[in-house]
């Protein structure tokens, strides 16, 4: 998990603003992540992900595909 003092760089999140933006858990995320699922994220560092808004909003949206990663289903 990065250092929460370090802010994301302008228009991404962390895991878990990300996980905070989408209502659901960062135990969610990061199964989504592992099964190749959700919407797509940027690994930083060794074990630090980060999410493009614009991704998130393209998820949250129904572009699954502009997202980069298949929806899950419910």
């Amino acid at each position: 998990m990065p250092n929460k003092s370090k802010t994301p760089p302008r228009g991404w999140l962390w895991t878990d603003g990300a996980a905070d933006y989408l209502g659901v858990s960062v135990t969610t995320l990061y199964r989504w992540r592992r099964d190749g699922v959700g919407p797509k994220s940027t690994q930083h560092g060794r074990r630090a992900y980060r999410y493009k808004i614009s991704d998130l909003d393209a998820w949250l949206n129904g572009d699954h595909e502009m997202a980069g990663m298949h929806p899950v289903a419910a």
